[in-house]
Parts: structure tokens; sequence; C-alpha cells
């Protein structure tokens, strides 16, 4: 168990590798960029290691870091979700006229962004790892309360110290203001899923604590287009830091070439 003044130290080491980052093929000739979009309350460093994987084969990244996040807890009580919407937009149109292809991927809030993403701009495929989508009848009403007060609720303790173990730079507590926007975005998106008409690679844990392990079986049947579901036997609900990542690892390497060779 870490005490608290070695989390303190490993958070402030680790706020700089929560911003986010650009990442270029060692010759320069990716013709294909990967954005990355991390989850709730985390940071750029969920996606890294996925990132790292992409990049050594061949692809250029650009992980993200939404608004809000990689900062401190109160930075997100003024957030709008149209704010992470924008940020994925920088980040497609800064990029758009360098490469022949952009994918974009994302964990868990960072998953539902991509696919609502995918019908405002034009990638050429999206994954989502442990994405949410659905939320419960309790959360419906929580979210008219939520509007209204805004509070911050301590996360476990032992979740916090797994955070650092695996040196992931998230927010010891969590923001209801930013939980209500999630949650209106949710219900948005959850109208708007039929909309998306690129290809799709959900994964999804099927030991996930955070969500309903369900959770990728409800968006594919929602789903109306070229479609995938990876089911992982055993992983974290952050499976880019689980022992079994690299099932997930290399069936999004694999999604992602197939979809340039077939153009």
């Amino acid at each position: 168990m870490l005490t608290r003044m070695t989390l303190k130290s490993v958070s402030e080491d680790l706020s700089k590798l929560a911003q986010s980052y650009f990442f270029k093929s060692d010759d320069n000739s990716s013709k294909t960029l990967i954005i990355l979009v991390h989850g709730f309350g985390a940071s750029a460093t969920e996606t890294r290691p996925l990132g790292e994987y992409l990049l050594k084969q061949g692809y250029d990244i650009h992980g993200i870091l939404l608004k809000g996040h990689g900062t401190k807890p109160r930075d997100l009580d003024t957030i709008k979700w149209e704010d992470w919407i924008e940020n994925i937009k920088k980040s497609y149109n800064a990029h758009l006229e360098n490469y022949e292809y952009i994918f974009i991927g994302g964990i868990s809030l960072g998953g539902a962004l991509s696919l609502y993403a995918s019908t405002k701009m034009k990638f050429n495929g999206l994954f989502t790892i442990n994405s949410l989508y659905r939320y419960s009848f309790i959360y419906r009403l929580l979210a008219k309360l939520l509007k209204y007060f805004r509070f911050h609720q301590p996360k476990n303790k032992s979740r916090i110290s797994w955070y650092s173990e695996k040196r992931l730079f998230a927010y010891h507590e969590d923001c209801t203001h930013a939980g209500y926007e999630t949650l209106t975005f949710l219900k948005i998106l959850n109208k708007n899923i039929t909309s998306v008409n690129i290809p799709v690679l959900i994964i999804q844990s099927l030991t996930d604590r955070t969500i309903s392990p369900r959770s990728g079986e409800w968006i594919i049947n929602d789903l109306q287009t070229e479609k995938e579901l990876l089911l992982v036997n055993e992983g974290d609900h952050i499976l880019t830091v689980d022992p079994n990542r690299g099932i997930a690892f290399e069936k999004i390497k694999d999604f992602i070439k197939k979809r340039i060779n077939k153009n």
C-alpha cells in the first residue's frame, strides 16, 4: 500500500505524463493518424500504452486531453460535454490535410465520445474499449439532481492506490457536475447511434467492474454499420494497463490494417 506522501509525489510526477501527446513514426512517412481519447476523470496516461504499441506498428498517434482533465478536479465544475467533442474536432481539423487515413478510438467515456464524433467528422474507422453507453434508471433520476448540486465525492482508496501503481494520473474524487454532463451526453449518443456509418470495433471486458460487461453487446446491437465485437474474458475497465491488454491491442492493430488494405 502506498503512503499518502508517496501517492502525492507519484501524482505530481504523473501530472507531466497526463497531458496530450503526439507520437510520430521514426521515418516520418506514416499516412495514418490514430486519435486516442481517455476516460472520465482520467488523463492521457490511460491511452499511452496503446499509443506506444500502435506507434511501433508505424502509425502516428495523437493522445488528446479532454477539457477539465489532467489538472485538478475543480476544473470539471464548469465544463460542458460539447467541450469534449470540440477537443476531438480540434485534433481532427489540425491533422486532416496531413494524413490519408484517420482513425479514432477511446476508453470508457472516450469510447462513447469517439462513437458520437464519428457522426460529426469523417474517420476511416473507430474502436472502443469498455465504452460507456447505457445508464440505469437510478442514474436518470440522479441526473436531475446533479444538475443543481455540485460537489466532489472521494473515490475508493484502494482504487486510488491502484491508479498510482499502474502509473495512471486520475482524479481522486468524482465531480457531480461532470457526471451530469456525461449522462446528458450518453442520452444524446443513444439517440444518434444509428448515424454511425463507418467500421467499428467494440472491445469489452467480461470482468469489468466499472460498467456493465454487457455494454459492448448493447452497442453492437444498436449499431447499424459494419461492426465487430471482441469479448475479453478477464480484464480491468482500464484495459490498456491490464495484463490481458495484448489481446485487445492485437485486435485493434488487425482492425486498422484491414481497413487500410481495403482502400
